[in-house]
């Protein structure tokens, strides 16, 4: 029987297409990562159906290793080492056969390997990586081997590190204790605790406390939309906001002055990091409360909403060994959500990958994470300086704000690193003439930028509530295009009758050509950049929306409302709108 690869099984068996499995190899080529790994990581499949599908295809067993439990003269044939490297599993023996499960049954060279040094003939089954390495972590156990290793390390006595002798202020800071007893009243505490852990439950991303003159306003802001929750008298505010203080280890003492401070919920089963603002204000102080869920923070990139239109050719940029990605959009469209996923399908052992954040809002695991602190000075630009003495493959620098920090990561681009940066602009064209405005010189941009992905975010209709209508009539000053099917959601209890759940991502990339580099080289108008962008195949943001729109995914009046309608496409339909008026005129 001929060889199949993983690829091959997985498109035969109707799980991915050919353009995923593209977009995988592409990924996987020079990361030294698995296939099924890139691919679980990409959300196109689960490593159980990885699994099942290779059982099903191969005529393997299935197991669920937790079941085994293998004696120690077992685990000598297959050394920790080796397990954990290749993904296998011993589980049981035989008189001369060994069952091993593999992640990986495909692997023959692993297969012919161990049955090599053990001289048993091997019997592989089937296991899901995650089964496989937690049952090594239960059968093998923590064997801590460190010292005996360091032991055996020779001594170099003739080497002598030299200090620089650092001048140091003596004088040191006084850090004082908070000045605060933890003894609220119940009710307070409870008030607050029911606050913050309703706006969990309602998949809130962030929680407003703003006193007005008689009343305090809480207010949950979800699926990017403000909405007013309830209304607690002014007489409790000032415990309220104390209780909030002591949660982030704020000084509850200090009420003039704006305070930043952190914290944590645990809720259920699953954690959420709290991010606490205070600013005074005429009526008291605002408090606002941006919850971070790693579980929905850390998306995979095709759980984004990129078309594949869209992903091929962005899964080609960030592939490059070097240059810039820039995501480009307002605050709170996305970006760093984008930017996190893109990391997670680049990190790998052969990789040294550092970010420049403020602040570090989730944690990723192989990646080196450093947070900004300009209070004392530790800007973009001298982080970033550092960052590169520490000899970095990628580097994503949290946002470009002035000119120092975009010098800086061009240079980086243009010598042999990849840098993933945001700007604050409304489309991906306006992103060159930002760059430019702020002093980059014209030959840094046209060099190291590869390319630029502009997005929003915009609120999907509700699954269980939604409904075909009819489509919509043009709105003042906007000629639509031709809309085939429209969908909305007539609001139920699952979406708060708001007739919205969940929002989704749309996107518009803008690959940097030789066509664009000649254009910016010289005198330019936004206008002649998407002229020169739209004959390259450049698809607008309102472009993306509007066929999610056909999809039955969102409204109308949801992207008129969260997406730029551009110019050019109001020409092009009104052109559009001419032509067929001039046919119905002369009949022809």
């Amino acid at each position: 029987m001929a060889k199949k690869k993983l690829g091959e099984i997985l498109t035969d068996a109707g799980l991915i297409t050919e353009d995923r499995l593209n977009n995988a190899l592409l990924l996987q080529t020079g990361k030294n990562k698995r296939l099924g790994k890139v691919l679980v990581e990409l959300g196109y499949i689960t490593e159980e159906q990885i699994a099942e599908t290779i059982s099903k295809q191969l005529l393997l067993q299935m197991v669920d290793c937790n079941n085994y439990s293998p004696s120690k003269q077992l685990l000598l044939l297959v050394p920790r080492e080796t397990a954990e490297r290749k993904l296998i599993c011993p589980l049981e023996k035989n008189d001369k056969t060994l069952m091993v499960a593999m992640a990986d049954p495909l692997d023959f060279r692993t297969i012919d390997d161990i049955s090599f040094k053990t001289g048993l003939k091997i019997i592989a089954a089937v296991a899901s990586e995650t089964n496989i390495l937690n049952t090594i972590e239960r059968i093998y156990g923590s064997s801590d081997i460190t010292w005996d290793v360091l032991n055996e390390i020779p001594t170099y006595n003739e080497v002598e590190f030299v200090k620089e002798e650092i001048k140091r202020d003596d004088k040191q800071e006084i850090s004082f204790n908070a000045l605060f007893k933890d003894s609220e009243a119940p009710p307070i505490v409870k008030l607050v605790t029911m606050v913050i852990a309703d706006a969990v439950n309602f998949n809130a991303s962030d929680i407003h406390i703003e006193p007005r003159e008689k009343i305090v306003q809480v207010r949950y802001r979800i699926d990017g939309e403000l909405k007013n929750v309830f209304n607690f008298p002014t007489r409790i505010r000032d415990s309220v906001i104390s209780r909030i203080k002591i949660i982030a280890n704020m000084d509850i003492t200090n009420r003039r002055f704006p305070q930043d401070g952190r914290s944590a919920l645990r809720l259920k089963d699953k954690t959420v990091d709290l991010r606490i603002s205070t600013l005074p204000s005429i009526h008291g102080e605002t408090i606002v409360i941006r919850l971070l869920d790693p579980t929905t923070g850390l998306l995979p990139l095709s759980k984004l909403g990129l078309s594949e239109k869209i992903m091929k050719p962005l899964i080609e940029i960030i592939n490059q060994p070097q240059g810039m990605l820039l995501i480009t959009g307002p605050t709170g469209s996305g970006k760093t959500t984008t930017l996190y996923s893109m990391l997670q399908q680049l990190r790998s052992e052969t990789k040294n990958i550092i970010t420049i954040e403020e602040p570090v809002e989730y944690k990723l695991s192989e990646i080196t994470q450093v947070g900004m602190n300009e209070a004392i000075g530790f800007t973009f630009a001298n982080a970033l300086r550092s960052v590169l003495r520490q000899d970095p493959d990628i580097i994503m620098v949290g946002e470009i704000r002035d000119l120092e920090t975009a010098e800086i990561g061009a240079r980086s681009a243009l010598t042999g690193h990849l840098v993933l940066s945001t700007l604050h602009t409304n489309d991906t064209v306006s992103s060159i003439t930002r760059l430019l405005d702020i002093g980059l010189e014209s030959f840094l941009v046209t060099s190291a930028v590869s390319g630029i992905l502009a997005q929003r975010l915009i609120r999907k209709i509700c699954p269980n509530c939604k409904i075909e209508i009819a489509p919509p009539d043009d709105m003042p000053g906007i000629t639509l295009p031709p809309l085939n099917n429209n969908y909305r959601g007539t609001g139920c209890n699952k979406c708060n009758y708001s007739g919205y759940s969940g929002r989704i991502g749309v996107y518009e990339l803008l690959k940097m050509n030789t066509q664009l580099r000649r254009l910016i080289a010289k005198k330019f108008t936004e206008d002649d950049l998407w002229d020169c962008a739209r004959q390259t195949g450049t698809q607008s943001l309102f472009e993306d929306a509007w066929a999610k729109v056909e999809e039955g995914m969102t409204t109308v009046e949801e992207i008129i409302s969260k997406v730029p309608y551009p110019q050019f496409m109001q020409e092009e339909n009104n052109q559009s709108s001419r032509r067929k008026s001039k046919k119905v005129l002369t009949g022809k």
